[in-house]
C-alpha cells in the first residue's frame, strides 16, 4: 500500500500547527489509516524546540478531547523536504520561510496561496 506523509507548518510549533497535527492524526486514526498516513508538525522559528506546547493551545485542545501533552516543539529541518510528501502551513509568512530554507535540489514547488506545498 501507498503511504503519505504530511507535515502541520507555523512559526513556533507550540499553538496551531501541533493542534492540526493531533486533530489530523485523531481523524487518520478513527479512518483506520494510521498505517498509511505519517502526519507531524514543525515550526520555522527555533524558539520552542524542545518545549511543551502553549498552556493555552493545551488547554483548548483538552476541552476537544485532544491530548497534547506529549507533543514538544521542533523546527523545520532538512531531512523534511525529503522526508514529507506535503506541508500544510498556517499562514503565507511561514509558507515563505519554509520556501527560503529548502535545500538545493530538493524537490520543491512554490507554495500556493491556499498554504499546501507539495515536495514531491
Amino acid at each position: 500500500m501507498n503511504s503519505i506523509s504530511v507535515c502541520f507548518v507555523c512559526l513556533g510549533n507550540i499553538c496551531r500547527s501541533p493542534s492540526a497535527e493531533a486533530v489530523m492524526r485523531h481523524l487518520v486514526e478513527r479512518a483506520k489509516l494510521a498505517d498509511r498516513i505519517v502526519i507531524d508538525s514543525a515550526g520555522t522559528g527555533d524558539w520552542h524546540i524542545g518545549e511543551a506546547l502553549d498552556e493555552r493551545a493545551q488547554k483548548a485542545a483538552k476541552k476537544r478531547g485532544y491530548d497534547l501533552s506529549k507533543l514538544r516543539g521542533r523546527q523545520v529541518a532538512a531531512v523534511d523536504f525529503t522526508r514529507f510528501d506535503l506541508f500544510i502551513v498556517m499562514d503565507d509568512a511561514n509558507a515563505a520561510a519554509l520556501a527560503a530554507v529548502c535545500p538545493t535540489g530538493a524537490p520543491r514547488q512554490d507554495p500556493p496561496a491556499d498554504g499546501i506545498c507539495l515536495t514531491g
